[in-house]
């Protein structure tokens, strides 16, 4: 068996019809997991589910589809208190889901959009987070990751207040591997620099990403396959000695100077 099999497990994700989550929830459904397809939209929940189920399942069901909007603490609630039925149990949680809906001068965020943004990413992850603790003990513990972002991990004030989010789900999954960890409930945090996805296309567009990643220092934008790889290492044997970490997926662009000589060719004039 390999380290970073998942056969026999359950593995609920949410934002999981596009960009980042699909992957892990394709990776992981490769790697021989039960997936639980979550988004706010029921009917493309169940519609990614059956694309997986044709792909992975062999004649099987290995994944059903769930709604959950993070922006409800009402819809997390239910979905903590439903997912677990879904395959008779739950192993891993991967908590993709985000609210990123303000960019521009931090001065003139709405308080009500500051609000919602450390509601949602923090507060609704807790709640979570703590809705499917029995759930996962119950099987002997297992693993929930937290998918914050390398916004967290540096200063990015043209998104403050989603930057200070995240950097608040790094300090949550830390505080939470410290409470779970008597119940073999393992918690940690992985955070995506620039990433080929369905949002950041929209975004920047191709040209966009391509610019971005000669600034990185592996010279490339991420893909979703990269991040479903440290998933899946946290969530597998693998990675079974392993709680309380943050582990940045961004290229080296947090932590190395390798590639800062384009980003500074790229500023405008006064700002280098």
């Amino acid at each position: 068996m390999s380290l970073f099999d998942l056969t026999g497990k359950v593995a609920a994700i949410t934002g999981s019809t596009k960009g980042i989550g699909l992957g892990i929830a394709r990776e992981m459904a490769a790697a021989g997991a039960k997936v639980i397809v979550s988004s706010r939209h029921a009917e493309l929940c169940d519609e990614v589910a059956g694309q997986l189920n044709a792909e992975f399942g062999k004649g099987e069901v290995i994944a059903k589809g769930l709604p959950c909007d993070l922006t409800s603490i009402e819809s997390v609630e239910r979905f903590a208190a439903e997912a677990p039925t879904l395959f008779g149990g739950l192993d891993i949680l991967v908590s993709n889901a985000a609210v990123l809906s303000w960019a521009g001068d931090p001065a003139e965020t709405p308080p009500e959009v500051f609000e919602q943004q450390l509601t949602s990413n923090i507060h609704h992850n807790f709640r979570l987070c703590m809705g499917l603790r029995g759930a996962i003990a119950a099987r002997g513990g297992g693993s929930i990751v937290l998918i914050g972002s390398a916004a967290g991990a540096n200063a990015n004030p043209i998104i403050l207040s989603y930057s200070v989010a995240k950097a608040g789900v790094s300090h949550l999954a830390w505080n939470l591997a410290e409470l779970m960890a008597p119940e073999r409930i393992r918690v940690n945090c992985v955070s995506p620099g620039l990433v080929r996805s369905w949002s950041s296309t929209k975004a920047l567009g191709e040209a966009g990403l391509e610019a971005g990643g000669k600034m990185i220092p592996l010279g490339r934008p991420g893909e979703p396959e990269d991040i479903a790889g440290a998933v899946i290492f946290l969530s597998s044997r693998a990675g079974a000695y392993v709680t309380g970490e943050t582990i940045l997926v961004d290229g080296g662009r947090s932590k190395l100077t390798v590639g800062t000589d384009a980003l500074t060719q790229s500023l405008p004039p006064g700002e280098h």
